[in-house]
């Protein structure tokens, strides 16, 4: 439904106009992949279990470089910066220190981009 309401003092010609709309939102779907299924039994051994976590560990998690600019030394920063993100409102000092790191983390990407 639209309606306009002329007569409004706003040095123009032209109206103020109201409108009224229904707007349906679809949820944009993410694409799945295939899930890796453990034999969490097996974790109950302690040998086994350890063996497990040291491999997590040394193999670390696969990075993706969303740009060709972008340095492992970003991202360590970046990892940093995300962890003090979860202890920054713990107090002051947190707070400081997660500034600080979002702040080298700023200065480093744009010293990356002007290589």
């Amino acid at each position: 439904m639209t309606r306009t309401y002329p007569g409004a003092d706003i040095g123009s010609d032209h109206d103020l106009v109201l409108a009224t709309f229904k707007l349906k939102l679809n949820s944009k779907r993410k694409a799945k992949s295939p899930r890796l299924h453990f034999d969490l039994e097996k974790l109950k051994d302690p040998y086994i279990s350890e063996t497990f976590r040291a491999q997590i560990t040394v193999l670390g998690r696969k990075r993706r470089t969303i740009q060709p600019w972008v340095t492992n030394e970003v991202l360590d920063l970046c990892d940093k910066r995300r962890e003090l993100r979860k202890r920054k409102f713990g107090s002051n000092v947190a707070m400081e220190n997660y500034q600080l790191a979002n702040k080298a983390v700023r200065e480093k990407m744009k010293e990356a981009k002007e290589k």
